[in-house]
């Protein structure tokens, strides 16, 4: 009963944190979608920041989840990392275009925000050094890069399509680079 109530309330919040975004949303919010008082909100999460963490964790749990479904179709590193960054960066940068106030839910401001990050580093780092024993640069590093350049690259997307394709580069270069770089 009680893992239900918090369940309840973790799926409230991110709800309500992907419409409003942190600023906007009160605990009140949360309590009213996830149809309990306040008080009983506050008897999980002792404030907005926490019902924050869990919301936009739960929702990146799930989202990896997604992506982990999705890369069994995939033949390949090259394309296991695109369809990773694609799902995962995709959905971010439509999320902020129809949503502009849930810019919060990626907003590296947020340790939660970054802890996420890390998460979806490791699982690049990961699927590199499954694919590739010995690349030429550490996966780590390469996951890192690769993360956070295909996230830049929304800022000069005009289109989802448009995005999408700009990652799709960025992982072949990433990937062109993991097997003919020289380590330094």
């Amino acid at each position: 009963m009680a893992d239900d109530k918090l369940g309840r309330a973790i799926a409230a919040a991110a709800d309500v944190f992907l419409r409003y975004g942190y600023a906007r949303t009160t605990m009140g919010d949360i309590a009213k979608a996830a149809g309990m008082s306040r008080p009983a909100l506050y008897l999980l999460f002792p404030g907005k920041e926490q019902a924050f963490e869990a919301g936009t964790m739960f929702l990146a749990r799930r989202h990896l989840d997604d992506i982990r479904g999705a890369l069994h179709e995939c033949e390949g590193l090259q394309q296991r990392l695109t369809t990773a960054c694609v799902m995962l960066l995709v959905r971010v940068f439509d999320l902020q275009q129809s949503a502009p106030d849930a810019r919060d839910m990626d907003d590296l401001a947020f340790p939660v925000v970054r802890a996420i990050y890390a998460m979806f580093e490791s699982f690049f780092s990961a699927l590199i050094a499954e694919e590739m024993p010995a690349p030429a640069v550490q996966p780590d590093e390469a996951a890192r890069v690769l993360l956070y350049g295909a996230r830049g690259l929304r800022d000069v997307a005009g289109s989802a399509e448009g995005y999408a394709r700009l990652i799709e580069t960025h992982v072949a270069l990433v990937c062109s680079g993991l097997v003919h770089a020289r380590p330094l």
